[in-house]
């Protein structure tokens, strides 16, 4: 395969802010100079109500790609909010599907508001004409999409940094490290390139972002641990 690499600047973020600081890195790539607060007041990052910051939308987000003048997709593979079996449905059908999903699902650390504005962000998106596939996501596949430019990526944080799980901190509103009552959490980030079976990541986390190379069985397992928040996808963007 030949080498495929992309000049995507890393912006770092603040705590639960990869979605925006990655989102920056990419529209920094494609010329549009948004910093991380400008796209914080179009996508916030979602406090519950025990003050915990949860991260932000991921169809609100891609919705804001839209806005700035992007066709974009959603390659998904999560199976707890979306399903196999809606392949080739109309953006319509995906609507309609995701409305009746809604009632039927939980999860053990986002409480009801927070699922409500994880299915209000990728139903705006599908009103918004993104498009959503749902594709099986290995090497191969990567590469092809890395062809046509940079891919906003979500991952298992945890696997992708063999980092131990947290625990969040009121006091110094942060996220401690416990492998015993932590929990696992997703992370945004850009996939800037490929060679030699690696891929380059366009990293903003404060402590173990930068640019780097991992090896493409990493990066596929921390894709696919990201349904741990049924976040597991990737974002395309055209101009």
């Amino acid at each position: 395969m030949k080498i495929i690499q992309y000049n995507v600047p890393i912006i770092k973020q603040g705590l639960k802010e990869c979605t925006q600081a990655s989102a920056s890195q990419l529209l920094n790539y494609y010329g549009l100079h948004k910093t991380v607060d400008e796209i914080k007041k179009e996508v916030p990052v979602y406090i519950s109500k025990a003050g915990k910051p949860l991260g932000s939308s991921i169809g609100h987000i891609a919705t804001y790609f839209i806005k700035q003048g992007f066709i974009v997709t959603m390659h998904v593979v999560d199976l707890e909010i979306f399903d196999r079996s809606w392949t080739n449905k109309s953006s319509d059908e995906l609507i309609q599907l995701l409305s009746a999903r809604r009632k039927f699902i939980k999860h053990h650390r986002y409480d009801e508001e927070a699922m409500d504005l994880i299915f209000d962000g990728y139903i705006t998106f599908l009103k918004n004409g993104g498009k959503a596939v749902f594709p099986i996501i290995d090497q191969e596949y990567i590469v092809g999409l890395l062809e046509k430019g940079p891919i906003y990526a979500i991952v298992n944080w945890n696997f992708l940094n063999t980092f131990p799980k947290g625990k969040f901190n009121q006091k110094n509103n942060d996220f401690d490290k416990d492998s015993i009552e932590g929990t696992p959490s997703t992370h945004a980030m850009i996939i800037a390139g490929h060679k030699d079976n690696k891929f380059l990541l366009a990293d903003p986390d404060k402590e173990h972002g930068g640019s780097r190379w991992i090896n493409s069985g990493h990066l596929l397992g921390s894709i696919y641990l990201a349904e741990t928040d049924y976040d597991s996808l990737l974002i395309t963007l055209n101009k």
